[in-house]
């Protein structure tokens, strides 16, 4: 009975240990099932195993193009600066995407992705990331894609820096529920499509989550101390 109590007891702490490490995981993030785990919000699907974002609407954004020639979801982007829309999506105030109201740049519409973490401290989350506009730069419309982890938001790309992507890395300082937001706006306008791609979103857990190699010792250890009490008894 004791032995068969000290394996049982075995099993919960490889089990409560896996659970820990999977808190830390992002649920979907190769997007393989689609979007499947996240949330979205305006012009949002899967393309060539990435999620994708655009400013696009169902109406000509991009003549002489045809109309949503650059929309990939069949749901329009949406609008920016009001209830309901992007900011409230995103847990933002409204206002908290307009690059400069004083010089007079806002955004006016846009499409965002989210999911809700688990982290430790020491995680750190990573993610890839590309970025492209058909607004042309010369015309100061300078749509960007950002991503907001928690309340901190960085802009990834916009139209100024032109075409480009990047490997995104971010760690984590304390432990909690983390909101992952990413996104695209457009500025000052509602015309010339920009669009982010994003794929390859994990979280790898920090060294004072165990590892596997430490999991199967603690499990070695109270296997053995099992066999010997085991022993006594007989």
């Amino acid at each position: 009975m004791k032995l068969r109590k000290s394996l049982s007891a075995a099993l919960f702490l490889s089990t409560l240990a896996t659970a820990l490490t999977a808190q830390a995981g992002v649920l979907n993030g190769d997007f393989n099932a689609g979007l499947n785990g996240w949330s979205s919000l305006g012009d949002v699907a899967v393309s060539a195993g990435a999620a994708v974002l655009t400013t696009a609407s169902l109406d000509a954004d991009d003549a002489p193009a045809a109309n949503a020639a650059f929309n990939v979801s069949g749901s329009a982007a949406a609008l920016v600066g009001m209830p309901g829309g992007l900011e409230d999506f995103a847990g933002l105030p409204l206002g908290a995407l307009d690059p400069d109201p004083a010089a007079g740049t806002w955004a006016f519409e846009g499409s965002a992705l989210q999911q809700t973490l688990t982290v430790q401290a020491g995680d750190s989350l990573s993610f890839d990331w590309t970025f492209a506009s058909n607004e042309d730069p010369l015309t100061g419309m300078n749509d960007y894609a950002f991503v907001l982890i928690g309340d901190v938001l960085t802009v990834l790309g916009d139209v100024a820096g032109g075409a480009t992507g990047q490997h995104f890395s971010y760690a984590f300082s304390s432990a909690g529920n983390v909101k992952l937001v990413f996104g695209v706006v457009d500025i000052n306008d509602y015309v010339g499509t920009s669009r982010l791609g994003i794929d390859a979103v994990r979280v790898e857990a920090s060294q004072s989550v165990p590892e596997p190699g430490t999991l199967a010792l603690g499990l070695g250890g109270l296997l053995v101390g099992a066999a010997r009490l085991r022993n006594k008894q007989q």
